[in-house]
């Protein structure tokens, strides 16, 4: 057992003890509970540690662990090294499990197991992070390499790693995994709140959702920050790594990750009007856990390989003990809540007569839209599974589908924001009013359309919902847009300055940036693709060695561009012999392990002896000798003290004083600044052109574009693409290179800086709520703890 293994095994033991006496305290007495705390830092430690050690191979390319050598390379910069962390599943739950035992760590040390209650949820949360890393022990990302050459001669190490999937060779991809990883594991202790809820109404203990709903809120809030943020990371890299222009293609792991952020929305709006003994007290509790249990079905969905998807970078399935996660959570989360909801026959409501038009019926209208949403986006994954499963038939859902059934939902959301905040303000006549006017606006902007471009789809072979809602026009969003922004900024005209402290105009700012932002995020998105326009223009002889630069006319627009340069690189470009083959020493520690294969040796020449059919050299005064047989092909210079490279089969005590020869050819040795072919291996090609493009005889930008070819990944291409960020309008240049012709596309992508303005109002503005909630946020309850104010039972900590 190497350290990796030990370390996830000890911490096997801690978290699992822990949880055993947390049951136990839960079920029995409280024996040995004041050890929890301690058994739960001790796993999170040592889950760390063992995180630590993988980066550390990572970064050292250790390739005698099988992970490191199947996800990265020497050639691959720092920060690309540490990014093959969590580039398939093993290193993804160890990230993973890391963070849900920091999250349990913090939540045991702040919260405490004052009673029953707080110990079950304890219990559930540390049980997660068990079981992540019982996954850990059955797929450890600490194998080693012979189980990848299960034949190889011990202690065979191999001198080159596979590399990274160059999908993920981006700094938005080095952040996004981690962002969404943090975003999960915050969604653990909601989860086991939520299902300890439930377990403890059916034993009959009592609620435990009333005296958590401080932490549930700042927990859920938080998980919605770093899901918000890796939302956006994830359509940033594809918009700039793809080539296809777009932030958003509907892709089924784009789609996964939006499946749990729309409903931890809706679930966020729901908390917020939970009363113990009213309304949202069965269903808060029970979207509060569900959330978790749809986070860990988004990861089957990017880690399993059941969906077709440029994201899926994990290679193979994602084992037996993920898919008894994925019902386990659905059990405890879904199931659970379901059944006691079954029980006590439905949730009784509390609206009076008459009174259908109220705050708290419009809320419950925004929790059920975004369920609706949700919904959408949950079946358009899971219908082809289901459909190959009974049909044995693959079918695939178009991005049509989420587009047209999600706009009316969406629509409907603003003009229900707006009417909401409005009632909120002028009350129930004028809003209606408001409301009315409003909708009438949405279905005349429907049906005006300048021309077929600004209509949602026009596909006369679609389905009957298809064509109604695909014949609507693009200007339909602008009224609802228009309503939600100015019921917002209405409300919050009246409420900031009426607020009575700081911290709560800081949240109420807070609140009217989330839903400009999530207003202005839906106007942007209609228009970024319907008015995207591309064209393309062809250069030839661009690797002729003289690039004509003169203007080529993109036809149909107002672009021009001009060619300035060619390029071809390879890489990695004049690496050190120490990346890529192996010293005498090396060679020596090895030893027979070696014998047979083929290897890339280096050296200092000591000694150089003649003979009539070969030419043996001695490096570096050890036993380590290069044997270059075929004279007659071509003649070896070699000198003693030339730092040498030489690449052939390795024999072992294949003559006598020598421990080691290194059988090469005159064309496979050379020195150590031009190694011979094949010695130094091509990683990567990289053609580009050096563009410079105008519009209207003005020049917009300039760069380079083109593609990069990993050859030894099964010639896997990614493109390199120029984007000149424009106040109104990106700029978007792809430029694809083939046998000295290059394809140039010019792209005018609307309103992207729009969308990223509204990216930046949703974070910020939750950012201000999280912290400055007078009731549940963070800084607040900080700050009472400090003053030792008297505290809300239902936020006590």
């Amino acid at each position: 057992m190497n350290v990796g293994n030990a370390l996830l095994a000890f911490a096997f033991v801690s978290l699992a003890s822990a949880v055993g006496i947390l049951a136990r305290s839960y079920l029995v007495d409280d024996r040995y509970l004041e050890h929890a705390t301690k058994l739960v830092g001790a796993g999170t430690v040592l889950l760390l540690s063992a995180l630590v050690q993988l980066t550390y191979q990572f970064v050292i390319t250790d390739y005698s662990n099988a992970y490191v050598w199947n996800n990265t390379a020497d050639y691959l910069p720092l920060l690309y090294r540490v990014t093959g962390v969590y580039a398939a599943n093993e290193g993804s739950i160890l990230l993973w499990a890391t963070i849900v035992s920091l999250v349990a760590f913090v939540a045991a040390v702040g919260r405490g197991f004052s009673d029953r209650h707080a110990r079950l949820v304890h219990a559930l949360t540390v049980g997660v992070a068990t079981y992540f890393t019982g996954m850990l022990l059955l797929e450890s990302p600490f194998a080693s390499i012979r189980t990848e050459f299960p034949e190889a001669a011990p202690g065979f190490v191999p001198t080159s790693g596979q590399g990274l999937n160059p999908l993920l060779v981006d700094p938005y991809m080095a952040i996004h995994p981690p962002v969404m990883f943090v975003g999960y594991a915050l969604l653990t202790m909601p989860f086991a709140i939520g299902v300890a809820h439930f377990v403890s109404l059916l034993r009959g203990d009592g609620s435990v959702f009333a005296s958590w709903r401080g932490n549930v809120t700042r927990w859920l809030r938080l998980g919605w920050l770093f899901l918000t943020a890796a939302v956006a990371l994830g359509g940033l890299w594809s918009y700039t790594v793809l080539g296809w222009g777009g932030i958003w293609a509907w892709d089924p792991v784009e789609t996964a990750i939006l499946v749990p952020w729309l409903f931890l929305t809706a679930t966020l709006h729901a908390v917020t009007r939970y009363r113990p003994n009213g309304e949202y007290r069965v269903l808060a509790p029970a979207m509060t856990a569900t959330v978790f249990a749809l986070a860990i079905y988004t990861t089957s969905v990017v880690r399993s390989g059941v969906f077709r998807s440029v994201h899926s970078f994990a290679s193979g399935g994602i084992g037996a003990s993920f898919l008894a996660l994925i019902a386990i959570t659905t059990l405890l989360g879904v199931a659970v809540p379901l059944g006691y909801w079954f029980l006590r026959d439905g949730e009784s409501g509390s609206i009076a007569e008459g009174e259908w038009l109220t705050r708290d019926n419009l809320l419950h209208s925004a929790v059920l839209l975004f369920g609706l949403l949700t919904f959408v986006s949950l079946w358009g994954l899971t219908f082809p599974v289901l459909r190959n499963a009974v049909t044995g038939l693959e079918v695939s859902v178009e991005s049509q589908y989420y587009n047209l059934w999600s706009y009316p939902l969406v629509l409907a959301a603003l003009l229900l924001l707006g009417f909401y905040m409005d009632f909120d303000v002028e009350g129930k006549r004028r809003s209606l009013v408001g409301l009315s006017v409003f909708t009438a606006g949405t279905l005349v902007a429907a049906v005006v359309a300048p021309s077929e471009t600004w209509r949602l789809a026009t596909n006369p072979q679609d389905a009957f919902v298809y064509r109604i809602v695909g014949s609507a026009s693009v200007l339909s969003v602008l009224p609802p847009v228009a309503y939600a922004v100015l019921g917002v900024v209405k409300r919050a005209l009246a409420r900031i300055p009426a607020a009575a402290t700081r911290n709560a105009r800081l949240k109420e700012s807070g609140i009217t940036m989330i839903h400009v932002g999530a207003a202005l995020l839906v106007l942007s998105l209609p228009f970024v693709y319907l008015f995207a326009g591309q064209a393309s223009v062809m250069a030839t002889g661009v690797a002729s060695g003289t690039v004509d630069s003169s203007h080529r006319e993109v036809p149909d627009t107002d672009y021009s561009v001009r060619v300035l340069d060619y390029s071809r690189s390879e890489f990695p470009q004049s690496p050190s012999p120490e990346s890529y083959a192996l010293s005498t020493g090396e060679v020596v520690d090895r030893g027979p392990s070696l014998n047979g294969s083929v290897q890339a040796v280096y050296g200092t020449v000591t000694d150089v002896r003649d003979g009539p059919r070969a030419t043996v050299v001695q490096l570096d005064d050890s036993s380590v000798w290069v044997g270059v047989v075929g004279q007659n092909e071509t003649n070896v210079s070699v000198q003693t003290g030339q730092r040498i490279v030489a690449r052939g089969r390795l024999m072992w005590d294949f003559v006598p004083d020598a421990d080691a020869m290194v059988l090469a050819r005159p064309a496979t040795i050379g020195t150590a600044s031009n190694p011979p072919d094949g010695a130094a291996p091509t990683r990567v090609v990289a053609d580009g052109v050096s563009l410079a493009v105008y519009e209207d005889g003005e020049l917009v930008t300039t760069g380079v574009a083109g593609q990069r070819e990993y050859v030894q990944q099964s010639g896997m291409q990614v493109r390199d693409v120029i984007v000149d960020r424009g106040l109104v309008s990106d700029t978007y240049v792809i430029a694809g290179v083939s046998d000295g012709t290059a394809s140039i596309t010019v792209k005018r992508i609307p309103l992207m800086t729009l969308l990223r303005a509204s990216i930046v109002l949703l974070l910020t503005g939750m950012l201000l709520v999280l912290l400055f909630d007078p009731k549940h946020g963070v800084r607040t309850r900080t700050e009472t703890r400090q003053t030792d104010a008297t505290a809300e039972p239902e936020v006590a900590d």
